[in-house]
């Protein structure tokens, strides 16, 4: 499994509510985004630090590379992407992962579409919608699941 491309996915699934996938994604790729004990060698480093511009010299001394700790940092983000994501109903069709909040008056869509590429808006009546690359955000007062096939039309074409 390629946990960086994981990652990308879930950071915009947790935008979209579809907390099982980001559960899932950390389940798999907390392993491989993460070093046993390099926190705490981190910690130990930091604390022997004068002043700041010596930690990096501490750290390359203690044996902590800098793609070390970036491996850390992303399966901290893993981490509090799956501590903080809102569950949602999530729907699915054969182009787009989407969830829609009922606001009352109006109804907001927040989806992934993995086939889209490029931008796209449309002014509905009662609302907007936008498509950037893979992300969709649209806002009506109608139906939610129309507005979205006119958001998508070039794709389903």
């Amino acid at each position: 499994m390629n946990c960086l491309d994981q990652l990308r996915k879930a950071y915009i699934l947790s935008w979209v509510g579809d907390r099982e996938f980001v559960e899932r994604t950390w389940r798999e790729c907390r392993k491989e985004l993460s070093e046993e004990g390099l926190r705490e060698r981190v910690g130990k480093v930091l604390e022997r630090a004068d002043r700041e511009w010596e930690i990096p010299s501490l750290l390359r001394e203690e044996g902590i590379e800098g793609e070390s700790l970036v491996r850390e940092a992303l399966g901290e983000l893993l981490e509090r992407l799956y501590r903080t994501t809102e569950e949602r109903e999530v729907r699915r069709n054969e182009y787009v992962i989407y969830s829609v909040s009922d606001l009352g008056l109006k109804k907001v869509v927040r989806g992934y579409c993995e086939r889209c590429y490029g931008y796209r808006s449309v002014n509905l009546e009662g609302g907007f919608g936008v498509r950037y690359e893979q992300m969709v955000y649209l806002e009506t007062t109608g139906d939610a699941d129309e507005a979205l096939s006119t958001l998508l039309k070039d794709i389903f074409d």
